[in-house]
């Protein structure tokens, strides 16, 4: 699947991103969601009245990022991924303190900024920075950690909650943090300066030097508006019928059996499209894969309205996971060869944020559709036509998404 030369010369760095998404599955919601009924329970809290401190939270936490994530590009990264790893450790730990909804609040808000934020932020940035030849490979690699997380800690958490309570797997996931995975990152980044990139096997090649944007730079551009309908659909639109997906199975009358096994397809489909993405964005660039992200997903919602086969749901779970696969690679990779790396950090801290504000309305939002009856073909619908709408956007300055070059 990749070069082993590459993987070679550059195992240590990829490991570092490998590990920091990994890691980034104790702020994941598929990862707090297991524990839930037993934060519900303690505090007496309803369904509704969790998933409102949760919203809020992550709400926040997008907004701290925009000026955090910023801050990769004025640090060294060794500092600031030990900083973001040290956070997470606090994080799991405050959980273990919480006695009422404030405390709630806060940690949910430590967890969901340092895991799901931070974390993935820390490992995209410095992968898309370090690698200039294979980045659309590298971080196919680091993106494997999260699946590994999604596919492999749910069964262990599950397995330990009959052994332990659930405060003392948050203790031990925040001393696995600080014992285990910030002296991994100091030994594995202390050599590591700034500004270098990867050990290429390929033979040396013509580099065009392009305009490194700020960040102000960025948000005055009127093309970084057309692609972002695009960029946040697969989070938007996947976080909404995730949160609803017994909902939709019994809709559409479907086996809950399917549900799991739509699930193991997801998360197969999911590192194959990580693997193929990362190839297709080396060998031709993100921008000319980038018209294609969203075909998948279109496919998929027209299986659910117009086809009724008992092989449907699980179409649907194979064709959003080529979509959403693809894009964790894709997206970064944009970014890169449009508006160079000098600055990615913050371009990227806006862009994640908006991702992360996007997820927590989506439960609003499709809550709000399912309460005033609309029926799921209509929301289907509606979900395709906003795919139609965002990638016919973005292609309308399609010749206008490439690098600027410098003299």
């Amino acid at each position: 699947m990749f070069n082993f030369q590459f993987v070679k010369n550059n195992f240590r760095f990829l490991l570092f991103g490998f590990i920091l998404t990994f890691c980034s599955s104790f702020g994941q919601t598929f990862f707090i969601g297991i524990f839930n009924p037993f934060i519900r329970q303690e505090l007496d809290l309803s369904h509704s009245q969790f998933g409102l401190i949760y919203s809020l939270a992550t709400v926040a936490s997008a907004i701290s990022l925009i000026w955090i994530g910023k801050k990769i590009d004025d640090v060294r990264i060794l500092y600031f991924a030990i900083f973001t790893c040290v956070f997470l450790a606090f994080a799991s730990f405050f959980i273990t303190l919480v006695e009422s909804v404030v405390l709630l609040f806060f940690a949910l808000y430590f967890l969901r900024l340092s895991g799901q934020g931070l974390m993935v932020h820390t490992s995209s940035t410095s992968m898309a920075k370090f690698f200039d030849h294979n980045r659309g490979k590298a971080l196919s690699v680091s993106w494997l950690g999260l699946s590994l997380g999604e596919g492999f800690l749910p069964y262990l958490i599950i397995f330990l909650i009959t052994l332990f309570s659930w405060k003392t797997i948050w203790l031990g996931i925040s001393i696995f943090i600080l014992c285990v995975v910030v002296p991994f990152v100091y030994f594995n980044l202390r050599t590591y300066v700034d500004g270098s990139t990867e050990k290429a096997e390929l033979k040396p090649v013509i580099r065009h030097d392009i305009k490194n944007w700020t960040r102000e730079e960025v948000l005055r551009d009127v093309k970084f508006y057309f692609l972002l309908p695009a960029v946040l659909a697969p989070g938007f639109l996947t976080t909404g019928i995730f949160i609803n997906q017994v909902y939709i199975f019994e809709s559409k009358d479907w086996s809950l059996l399917l549900l799991a096994q739509g699930f193991t397809f997801y998360a197969v489909f999911s590192v194959i499209a990580l693997a193929v993405s990362g190839l297709l964005i080396d060998k031709f660039s993100a921008i000319k894969v980038l018209p294609f992200y969203l075909v998948p997903t279109m496919f998929s919602y027209l299986f659910v309205i117009y086809i009724d086969w008992n092989f449907t749901p699980i179409m649907m779970m194979i064709l959003i996971a080529l979509t959403n696969g693809t894009s964790a690679v894709l997206l970064t990779s944009t970014w890169s060869e449009i508006y160079g790396t000098k600055y990615l950090g913050g371009i990227r801290s806006i862009t994640v944020s908006l991702f992360v504000f996007s997820t927590a309305i989506a439960p609003v939002l499709f809550g709000y559709l399912i309460d005033h009856q609309f029926s799921m073909n209509q929301i289907f619908g509606l979900m395709l036509a906003y795919l139609v709408f965002a990638n016919g956007l973005f292609l309308i300055k399609l010749k206008d998404y490439r690098p600027v070059q410098t003299t």
